[in-house]
């Protein structure tokens, strides 16, 4: 597994492609279960790679998280079915959905039980960080959204997501520790509004994909892994960088701020001010070391800097993140009050 153009790398990406599109296609518990450990037994090797010891440390500690969560959601499911003698979304006793919503955030690495993912991340490629902290959020956040109660502690989960990643990443150097803080950070706005609307969270999550996709391809190719090293001399574009670390942030006009203003809007029509007020302080105290990483770029001097062509694959992207005042924001208003109307016409 040292190449990483080894044939059967291909064969595992399509067994973690499978066993994700198996937990979305299905409405039943056991066969969600199915393509989750489908998804892990998939994406295991691809942590192997490079055939490095640290990789080796990283996709075991995952291995364990993965299978203990799993283990608390079949046992859930199963004393769930004698309860209720169905195997889908009928529930009808809070503790057992508890259980099965801890398991899930435990997957998605929510906080308080968020420890087990900066510990690991640390140590991956950047190929592979990026598919830990998008691809493999997609089934567990789909099945959170067929949860019909405990919104009250999905709630909480949010706001400690946001305000506890926010904080710990504030002393961070590591680049892939500050963009996994971020991730976590980010999860707290869409399991805000994962309960009550769903299509919010799947916009914001497609939004944190488009930034992510470019953002992290620069700094893979162009930087080591350390925050000192923005200051050196590079050959990318310093104003794209700049662009997507701030639309991370969350910094207006800019992709990531109309995808969080669309949450803190829903969010203040159903009166939840304290929900937006704990959101909106998470995300100004993140934008503090995006700001922080920004300046680095900026203040070095034109001698250090070298304006070479970047690659062209990620221009449609970068304009969509630069343009999403006068592009995706109407485009999503538009969804979120016609198309919502269309689909909940009583």
């Amino acid at each position: 597994m040292n190449n990483k153009f080894f044939p059967s790398n291909f064969m595992f990406i399509l067994i973690m492609i499978m066993g994700t599109l198996f937990s979305l296609s299905s409405s039943h518990w056991l066969t969600m279960w199915m393509g989750l450990e489908l998804n892990l037994m998939g994406i295991l090797p691809l942590m192997n790679i490079k055939g490095k010891t640290l990789e080796a440390e990283a996709s075991m500690k995952y291995f364990i998280i993965q299978s203990l969560s799993s283990s608390i959601l079949i046992i859930s499911s199963v004393i769930m079915y004698t309860f209720t003698l169905s195997w889908y979304s009928m529930f009808n006793n809070n503790m057992i959905t508890f259980m099965i919503m801890l398991s899930l955030v435990l997957k998605l690495g929510g906080a308080p039980m968020h420890f087990w993912l900066p510990s690991i991340t640390k140590q991956m490629s950047w190929s592979i960080l990026f598919l830990t902290l998008t691809w493999q959020k997609i089934a567990p956040l789909f099945m959170l959204s067929l949860m019909n109660s405990n919104l009250s502690t999905i709630l909480l989960i949010s706001i400690l997501s946001s305000m506890t990643a926010s904080i710990m990443a504030l002393n961070q150097t590591n680049l892939q520790l500050i963009i996994t803080y971020s991730s976590i950070s980010h999860l707290g706005w869409m399991l805000s509004m994962i309960l009550i609307n769903s299509s919010m969270t799947m916009i914001y999550f497609m939004n944190y994909v488009m930034i992510s996709i470019p953002l992290m391809s620069v700094l893979s190719s162009s930087l080591g892994n350390h925050l000192f090293m923005l200051t050196q001399k590079n050959k990318m574009n310093n104003i794209i960088i700049i662009s997507l670390i701030l639309s991370l942030g969350g910094l207006p006009p800019l992709l990531g701020f109309m995808s969080k203003l669309i949450i803190l809007i829903s969010l203040m029509k159903m009166k939840m001010m304290m929900i937006s007020l704990a959101l909106f302080i998470g995300t100004m105290i993140s934008l503090y070391f995006y700001l922080n990483m920004s300046l680095m770029l900026m203040i070095k001097s034109y001698m250090m800097y070298e304006n070479k062509k970047y690659n062209k694959m990620y221009n449609p992207i970068i304009s969509l993140n630069l343009l999403s005042s006068f592009i995706i924001y109407p485009l999503i208003i538009i969804f979120i009050k016609y198309a919502m109307i269309f689909f909940y016409k009583p």
